[in-house]
């Protein structure tokens, strides 16, 4: 890691990986839409598989010494505010 020398310099360092971080999500919301677009309406929760993701993040968050449970906690959000989206464009992906 770098030595910043002011306050300012680490923000800046931040508000970079802040910006990063947007952009992917914004991919993963157009992943989202093409993963509606295949799914069936009673195959938008997949129990098993947030429960892996969730168990995969814990342990990785875990190796690298992260908060406990701040990852576990963020991509939870993360997921229920992807489900709630994929429920609301559903009926408007596969109208015809």
């Amino acid at each position: 890691m770098k030595n910043f020398k002011t306050i300012n310099q680490v923000r800046n360092s931040i508000d970079k990986i802040d910006s990063k971080l947007l952009e992917l999500i914004y991919k993963r919301k157009l992943l989202v839409e093409e993963a509606v677009r295949l799914k069936k309406k009673n195959q938008i929760v997949d129990k098993k598989r947030i429960q892996e993701i969730l168990n995969e993040l814990d342990s990785e968050s875990q190796k690298k010494n992260l908060p406990e449970g701040l990852i576990v906690k963020i991509w939870k959000t993360m997921i229920n505010g992807f489900i709630k989206y994929e429920r609301d464009i559903y009926d408007k992906v596969h109208k015809k």
